[in-house]
């Protein structure tokens, strides 16, 4: 009956010894995934970044600025 036992437990180890293996390969293969992303974006940030650079600026509306008054931001009491 001992022995019966003890080749359970071994079977039943050696299985979840495999099921470790595998899922270890694949969190590997999912983190090698998300650190091609990862690079990915980075790359694609750094392209973003240069065509920006390359926009001529664009011209603010000094009419609206110039349009708004002081009283408006800072409103006056009447005492």
């Amino acid at each position: 009956m001992t022995t019966m036992n003890r080749t359970d437990v071994q079977n039943d180890l050696n299985a979840v010894n495999d099921q470790l293996t595998t899922l270890v390969e694949e969190l590997n293969k999912m983190n090698a995934a998300r650190e091609q992303l990862v690079t990915q974006i980075q790359n694609l940030n750094g392209v973003s970044m240069y065509l920006r650079g390359k926009l001529p600026p664009e011209e603010e509306d000094t009419a609206e600025v110039n349009s708004v008054e002081r009283s408006d931001e800072y409103p006056t009491t009447d005492a």
